[in-house]
């Protein structure tokens, strides 16, 4: 099987397109492919530019159950909302029983690399399709593979790319769910590998999607499972979904009353903020998340503090700890409840190295309170930790 990148640099969106494009119907035309569509906004641009491309498409979006909620709407309600052709597949039945109980980080990811794979080749081979397309993007190949998108081909074959995984494996930060799978099709093809986040959201306003896609924060592949620290259960599930939907409704409800939207570019040139989520825990303090160190993937305990709030002294601390996965401000909590809340707020160009927004305290108070109001929450913290020294996501 081959793999197929359009490999540019990125200009404008119009001369990106025509490029894209150009790329699809060189490799695609006359075939019929399986879109896999995430609901992000790079599965959503992949699918708009094999619409564009007049592309025999299937758009399939995979429901494990472990999607956000985002303002009081599933996600996969959302989704045919924005795109009524998208096909969804229900696959809670099968998949929530194997991911219950499962607390290893990488254990969750291959879980969900199992789920998606078993998934997709079933509709592939039920539909007839000849090509795979998905939305890995640049920061996805570059964390995987250890190497710059300058290293591949436009065209490659997994053996090509096994000896490329393996001669830079020192590189390795973590598996991916979308790459490294081999699918009984001719080839996959992936349109917009070369781009970062905040490139794909400039082509998605270019295309004129409405702007809550466009704005849409990135998700992870392992959905919640990333944000829930330790094993999944029914139980912490359903808490961590209706606490993630009032962080980052929150949030974005601040940003869109301060700057008429839900994210802006900083005079940093990033992406404020980047991604906005609650991660949850029994014991955060407890328990081993993850860090990052030299480049790789660490897990130890987090550390905690407390005391007066000034941002920029805190995060200038957990820039430099040591011994330590990250560092937590405690906002408070209460004696009852059973789950430890931790709000993430980060800024960004593309992943690859974040800093955390700056978020008023009285805003994280406000928030905090809210969070107290539910019956299951116990401790509520924000995590001050950059990227490096620490993972955005908690898996």
């Amino acid at each position: 099987m081959l793999n197929h990148r359009l490999i540019v640099y990125f200009d404008k969106p119009e001369k990106f397109v025509k490029k894209a494009v150009q790329f699809l119907q060189k490799h695609a035309i006359n075939k019929k492919v399986f879109c896999a569509f995430s609901g992000g906004i790079d599965s959503s641009l992949t699918y708009l530019l094999l619409k564009k491309a007049n592309i025999n498409t299937i758009p399939v979006f995979i429901d494990h159950g472990l999607m956000r909620i985002i303002r009081g709407v599933e996600e996969r309600e959302y989704i045919k909302n924005l795109f009524p052709d998208v096909v969804v597949l229900d696959i809670r039945d099968t998949f929530l029983p194997k991911i219950f109980g499962e607390g290893d980080a990488e254990g969750k990811r291959k879980l969900f690399k199992a789920a998606y794979s078993e998934t997709i080749s079933r509709v592939i081979k039920e539909e007839n399709c000849d090509l795979l397309s998905d939305g890995t993007i640049l920061p996805d190949i570059e964390e995987s593979f250890g190497c710059k998108i300058t290293d591949l081909k436009e065209t490659m074959s997994l053996e090509e790319e096994a000896a490329l995984l393996e001669k830079n494996k020192t590189g390795f930060v973590k598996s991916q769910h979308n790459l490294d799978i081999e699918y009984e099709v001719e080839a996959t093809i992936q349109p917009v590998a070369s781009l970062t986040k905040n490139e794909v959201r400039n082509v998605l306003e270019y295309f004129e999607q409405p702007l809550e896609l466009v704005y849409r924060k990135a998700f992870p592949g392992p959905a919640l499972a990333a944000r829930i620290i330790g094993p999944v259960s029914q139980d912490n599930l359903q808490f961590e979904k209706k606490v993630h939907d009032l962080v980052e409704s929150s949030v974005e409800d601040y940003y869109k009353d301060t700057h008429g939207k839900f994210m802006i570019i900083n005079s940093d040139g990033e992406q404020e903020p980047f991604q906005v989520f609650a991660a949850i825990s029994e014991d955060f303090l407890n328990t081993k998340v993850t860090g990052l160190l030299d480049g790789k993937r660490t897990y130890d305990l987090p550390l905690c503090v407390k005391g007066e709030w000034d941002h920029d002294k805190l995060v200038q601390k957990a820039s430099q700890i040591s011994g330590y996965a990250r560092m937590l401000f405690e906002l408070g909590g209460k004696s009852e409840g059973k789950y430890d809340v931790v709000i993430r707020s980060i800024n960004s160009r593309d992943a690859r190295t974040a800093k955390v927004t700056k978020l008023p305290i009285e805003l994280l108070k406000e928030i905090k309170d809210k969070i107290l109001q539910m019956s299951e929450s116990k401790m509520v913290y924000v995590d001050v930790t950059p990227k490096p020294p620490a993972t955005i996501e908690y898996v």
